[in-house]
């Protein structure tokens, strides 16, 4: 019961999707040869902030599209906010410790602008934006991921590899959003917000799924075709791990799920990187 509790305060304060962002971008750094060793905790802690401020905001959406989550954010309120304050404080914090203005200056740049997808910084919602309730997520992570080791080491040492790389696990956390957002059309569809599910209907919005799955596993196969010899096992193992983890959530939600089963399965997702590349280290 006790470790049931934990578990469900684990979720609805962001730490399961915060973690899960952060070894994402360990995975990404490692198939490009950066030290990801730095970002680690920006990167968590962006996570935390983000997510708790947008689960903060009381969206008439999420009363329809997932009421659990929303009552169970309502109930720990203040527990979010602390948590948000205390991620906000290690974000400007760390890198002031560092000396490392660059990194103060990106999060002081990025900050508004992912905030923006739930609040109205800019005068509307991002997710109010036709289309970008899907995309804007997959590609905030991307640039979060390979944008701070950029500037700070420069281009990685994997040459063509990068740009595959780079779209792969685009690809990857798109397909991750379409999910929760094909679980989400009828509320959109309410609320008037035209995510990709609400403007291609749920039958394409599948065939999209499988075909991505496809993108991504021709993605995997090339990687593990041109892969120097130390990165060879994680790209072959992900050419396994992919379509039996992704395949597997494609079948599972033709029928409908709980919320559960989104926020630990599908949003799992994010961890499945990490365990390729550590099982990859060990062959």
């Amino acid at each position: 019961m006790l470790a049931g509790r934990v578990a469900a305060l684990f979720q609805t304060l962001c730490f399961f999707v915060a973690t899960g962002i952060a070894s994402f971008g360990w995975a990404v750094c490692h198939l490009l040869g950066w030290n990801s060793t730095p970002y680690l905790p920006l990167w968590f802690c962006s996570g935390l902030l983000i997510y708790n401020a947008d689960r903060l905001r009381r969206d008439p959406a999420d009363a329809l599209n997932i009421p659990e989550r929303a009552a169970a954010s309502a109930r720990a309120r203040k527990l979010s906010l602390a948590v948000l304050a205390i991620a906000a404080v290690g974000l400007v914090g760390l890198p002031i410790l560092r000396g490392d203005w660059l990194t103060l200056g990106l999060i002081a740049a990025g900050t508004p602008v992912c905030l923006g997808y739930s609040a109205p910084i800019f005068g509307f919602r991002f997710k109010d934006v036709p289309l970008l309730k899907t995309l804007f997520a997959p590609t905030i992570v991307s640039v979060a991921v390979v944008g701070l080791p950029w500037f700070h080491e420069g281009a990685p040492p994997v040459g063509a590899g990068f740009a595959l790389t780079v779209f792969r696990s685009w690809c990857f956390l798109l397909f991750d959003m379409i999910l929760c957002d094909l679980r989400d059309l009828e509320g959109d569809r309410r609320m008037k917000i035209r995510s990709l599910p609400v403007c291609l209907g749920e039958p394409r919005t599948r065939a999209l799924l499988w075909a991505l799955l496809g993108v991504i596993e021709f993605s995997s196969l090339t990687g593990a075709a041109q892969a120097p010899g130390h990165l060879a096992a994680a790209w072959r193992l992900a050419c396994v791990a992919g379509p039996l983890y992704l395949g597997g959530l494609l079948i599972a939600v033709r029928t409908p799920r709980s919320e559960g089963f989104y926020e630990w399965a599908v949003e799992g997702m994010l961890f499945l990187p990490a365990a390729v590349c550590a099982a990859g280290m060990l062959f």
